[in-house]
């Protein structure tokens, strides 16, 4: 019997291993949605080979219908107005343009740097991110439980003159929801997870 449940237990184990291996970007589709408990909702209006184009609200978002447009990988490649028109972005708060911050696949113990000129109001600011996947496991949220890698980021802003802004935060990207699942802040920016989302298979 103990013998059944050692080996019921391996299988587990292997199970999680193999989901655990490199994990590349997933394949979104038109009318994927994605809901947080900050308000924000995220929402696939178009595919194609280029990359995707999303929609996103929120409380904090001063233009709720731009359209975000994203490359293959995820990355923030521009934001555009509902005719089409490049957006007013110093309305915005931070807008990654051009940075790639998530490097898929993605793996445990996988390491990156980003350095790269960021949106801040409309001001291009210098950052400097260090990127480390420390781990894959169950995270909750409103929205369940799901298996999930945790990317530990800290983050610079390069200053001359004088000492450079420094904080960290953790994110939680998970294969099941296709997406992020959580944001741990280590700033004065709150936190917040995923409170329902609905995908295609």
């Amino acid at each position: 019997m103990r013998a059944l449940g050692l080996v019921a237990s391996l299988i587990l184990a292997s199970a999680t291993l193999v989901h655990a291996q490199a994990y590349d970007r997933p394949k979104h589709s038109v009318g994927d949605t994605w809901t947080f408990t900050n308000g924000l909702v995220a929402r696939v209006v178009k595919v194609n080979e280029d990359g995707e184009v999303q929609v996103r609200s929120s409380p904090q978002i001063p233009c709720p219908t731009c359209q975000y447009v994203l490359d293959t990988e995820g990355n923030l490649v521009q934001v555009l107005t509902e005719d089409g028109k490049p957006a007013d972005t110093s309305a915005f708060g931070f807008l990654p343009i051009g940075m790639k911050l998530t490097q898929y696949p993605l793996e445990v113990k996988k390491t990156w740097r980003v350095e790269a000129y960021g949106l801040f109001r409309g001001t291009n600011v210098p950052y400097v991110i260090d990127c480390t996947v420390s781990d894959f496991r169950d995270v909750k949220t409103k929205a369940g439980t799901f298996k999930a890698f945790k990317i530990d980021r800290s983050w610079r802003i390069k200053v001359k003159d004088t000492v450079s802004p420094t904080w960290s935060d953790a994110i939680w990207i998970s294969p099941d929801t296709k997406g992020l699942v959580k944001l741990e802040s280590g700033s004065r920016a709150p936190s917040f997870e995923l409170e329902s989302y609905k995908i295609a298979p």
